[in-house]
Order: structure tokens, then C-alpha cells, then sequence
């Protein structure tokens, strides 16, 4: 059950990643689904030689494996080495993918030298820990970070973004999209900046990720009946609950129960936790999976 947690997360390190990620998925997807797999089929019914349709799986491959088209680790994004015409061609089998594909627009095989890799927006480069905010700038994240902070709320399960007004809207990962004042990390969802922001707000809107965190609550509330013990039981339940309201409390208590789970045949981990995807180096990426066995930890 927690790896349906993990997994249930799929979609959201797609959006972690690049805005075109959640689309090529859906039409890596589609492509497998049209040819039922059968992906000679799938050559002929496209035109492409045996080496093209080759091509095209090494990139579905390497797309799925990292859960994106930026590299896991390096941050570097990736290029198939069909043909751009071709996978057009490809992409075109069926209306369904082509709306795919075309929804990347081109950024499939753009390698302007921004976006080859993640970092600030404003510097040209790609992060979707701030989205649909291409002017947002180093300085105002360390301000609208360090802000939050001083009011209690941790960013590591958060988004970021700027609006037209230069107001800022932060995105919580949660099944709940108005969880009650009793569940949240702070009781307010809008507050007036100071200092340099002055004259600005900032909006806190839940739900982000919604039916994907949803499930991995619901996963985790299952996987309670199965754990091994009572520290197990606990930091499920902690899990279920950072997930549902968007609580990051909750996640840190989390990892209090995981850390005095001592020696577990299986051990689980998932959540916002790693932030080396994000340039600012504070918000976390969800895990796939984080699901080792016989983990070496000195005990």
C-alpha cells in the first residue's frame, strides 16, 4: 500500500519537473495504448523505420525512468534522437496523442540554452516549483520564503507563483482543497508583505495536487492495517495526514516515527523531501518510490 502511495504521485513529479512532462507521458501513454504495445505496428502505421521506432522507445524509456525529460539526477534535459518530423508522424497515429504533442508546443525538442537546464525563471532557465511566473526573481523567493517561515509555514510541499499584480499565491500539495483551521500548519491563508514586497500579498491556496494526494492519503491509511508495528502504524497515519490537509508538521512527525523504526525488513519513505530539483534548494520533490530493502542506517 505504500508503494500505491508512491506511485499515486506520479503525475505530480511530472508537474515537479517541466511544463511539457505531464503531456508527454500522456502520449507515451497513449501511443502504447493505441498499438496495445505492439509497437511495429505502431512503425508502419507511422511510416518509421525499425532504427526511428528504436529511437523513439530509448526516449520513452529514459522519459519514464527519470519521470520526466530533465535527467533525476543532473538536471539535465534530454532530447529524443528521432527526428523531430518523425515523431510528429509518430505522434499523429491518432487524435488523441497528436492533442498531446501538440500541447508540449515544441518543447519537446527545444535546447535553447535556458532550457537545457532547471534554475531561476527569470534567468531563462525551466523550474515548475514556480509556475506560470517567468519574472518571479531569486530575491523574491528568499523574501517570500523567509516570510513564511518567520509565520510557521515550512515551503517543502509548496509552489510558488507570481501573478501580474507582482502578489503571490503559494500552492499547497493537499487532498483537501479547505481543509479546517484545526489541520493547517498556520490558521491564515492571506497575509500583507513587508520590507522590499510591501504593498504586496501573499495567498495561500490548497489543493494543489489534489486527486493524486488524495490517494496517496487513502494508501497510506490502508497500508496502516499491514505495518509491522505501532511505529509503523504512526508514521502512516502521519503520512496520511500531511497528504490530506497539506500538513508539513505532520510530515516532520513522520520522520520521527521513521527514524526509530530500527531494522525493518522493508522500508518505506516517501513525501516532500529531497529539494535538489528546486534552484532555491527548499521546496522537495515527491517521490515515486523511496522503498528500500534492508536499508544500511547506523544503528
Amino acid at each position: 500500500m505504500s508503494c500505491s502511495a508512491c506511485f499515486s504521485g506520479t503525475r505530480v513529479t511530472l508537474r515537479q519537473c517541466s511544463p511539457e512532462s505531464e503531456s508527454i507521458y500522456d502520449l507515451i501513454i497513449g501511443l502504447h495504448n493505441h498499438c496495445g504495445g505492439d509497437w511495429q505496428s505502431a512503425q508502419r502505421e507511422a511510416g518509421l523505420s525499425a532504427a526511428e521506432i528504436r529511437h523513439f522507445l530509448n526516449y520513452a524509456a529514459q522519459f519514464l525512468g527519470n519521470a520526466g525529460n530533465y535527467k533525476s539526477f543532473g538536471d539535465v534535459k534530454f532530447v529524443p534522437r528521432l527526428p523531430e518530423a518523425k515523431f510528429h508522424a509518430l505522434a499523429s497515429i491518432s487524435a488523441g496523442t497528436l492533442k498531446r504533442y501538440q500541447e508540449t508546443g515544441g518543447a519537446i525538442y527545444a535546447q535553447d540554452a535556458g532550457r537545457m537546464h532547471f534554475g531561476y525563471p527569470d534567468a531563462g532557465h525551466v523550474s515548475n516549483y514556480y509556475p506560470d511566473s517567468p519574472s518571479i526573481t531569486k530575491d523574491e523567493i528568499t523574501q517570500v520564503s523567509e516570510f513564511l517561515d518567520n509565520k510557521g509555514l515550512l515551503p517543502e510541499n509548496t509552489r510558488l507563483r507570481k501573478d501580474e499584480s507582482g502578489d503571490f499565491e503559494v500552492l499547497l500539495a493537499s487532498g483537501q482543497r479547505a481543509p479546517g483551521r484545526e489541520s493547517r500548519d498556520v490558521s491564515q491563508v492571506e497575509f500583507g508583505l513587508d520590507g522590499a514586497l510591501s504593498g504586496h500579498k501573499v495567498y495561500l491556496t490548497y489543493g494543489d495536487h489534489a486527486t493524486e494526494m488524495a490517494k496517496a492519503a487513502a494508501a497510506c491509511r490502508r497500508a496502516q492495517e499491514y505495518a509491522a508495528n505501532e511505529t509503523q502504524k504512526c508514521m502512516m497515519a502521519e503520512y496520511a495526514k500531511s497528504f490530506d490537509t497539506g500538513s508539513y508538521e505532520a510530515m516532520k512527525q513522520s520522520q520521527r516515527h521513521w527514524i526509530k523504526d530500527k531494522g525493518p525488513t522493508v522500508e518505506t519513505n516517501i513525501g516532500f523531501v529531497e529539494t535538489y530539483r528546486d534552484p532555491h534548494g527548499v521546496r522537495g520533490k515527491y517521490p515515486l518510490t523511496l522503498h528500500n530493502r534492508r536499508m544500511l542506517r547506523p544503528y
